[in-house]
């Protein structure tokens, strides 16, 4: 609290900002905390701080265009839609499209920046025990892709509430354990990352891309030559 009262006197307007990047920061010492003395881990110091800084940039996204989201409201009610990263930040959205029966389906990740533009993506059929192991999947090649690139700041986003919340807490999950584990190895190596939950309307465009893979209608120039069902998806997250 003292320390509080010291930021309050010092940084002015600023107060906000930077007594919720305090709060964040002492939530994760505290979750670390918690861990190591109810689940024999070592504490991660850095995993600490970039946990910390992930909860700071998801609280800037939430707060920082107001005005943008009111924009979607309706008489029918609020439209979820796409939302740009910050500056300086790539956002990836996965997606899986499963066929229990067969234990087939298609992943999808696409790439992109602050103004919306269509930067990159990866799309495949693949065989998966089940339709979070085939999400996490598609994570595992967005930061791989990410790696090539050399992608610094990246955010992931899925529609997968399970497999976020996993990723998030480094809770396990046995049927996709070893993948998670793949994940988390990955992610290490990017300086600055993180994994979001989105609506599924907030993720049409990787769910379009693994649809039209799924049905093997995408050719393989898709990102340099968009089909119309994702140039009209482009267009309606960029408006």
């Amino acid at each position: 609290m003292d320390l509080l009262g010291n930021i309050r006197l010092n940084v002015g307007d600023n107060y906000d900002l930077y007594s919720s990047k305090l709060g964040f920061l002492v939530w994760e010492i505290w979750k670390a905390r918690n861990l190591a003395v109810y689940q024999k881990t070592n504490p991660n110091p850095i995993m600490v701080i970039r946990k910390a800084k992930l909860m700071e940039l998801e609280f800037m996204e939430m707060t920082e265009v107001p005005a943008k989201v009111s924009t979607n409201v309706t008489t029918t009610g609020s439209r979820v839609t796409w939302r740009p990263p910050l500056e300086g930040w790539i956002k990836c959205n996965v997606d899986a499209a499963f066929v229990e029966a067969q234990s087939l389906g298609a992943m999808a990740a696409v790439f992109r920046d602050r103004n919306g533009t269509l930067l990159s993506g990866i799309n495949s059929s693949i065989v998966a025990t089940s339709p979070l192991a085939m999400e996490a999947l598609a994570v595992k090649a967005a930061l791989i892709i990410s790696q090539n690139f050399q992608i610094e700041k990246v955010i992931i986003e899925s529609d997968n509430q399970i497999l976020i919340q996993a990723l998030k807490s480094h809770a396990s999950i046995a049927e996709i354990q070893v993948i998670l584990q793949d994940i988390l190895h990955l992610a290490r190596g990017i300086p600055s990352y993180g994994f979001t939950w989105v609506p599924r309307e907030a993720n049409s465009l990787a769910h379009e891309v693994a649809k039209l893979t799924g049905q093997g209608s995408l050719h393989q120039n898709w990102i340099t030559y968009n089909p119309l069902s994702i140039k009209n998806i482009l267009r309606k997250d960029n408006s």
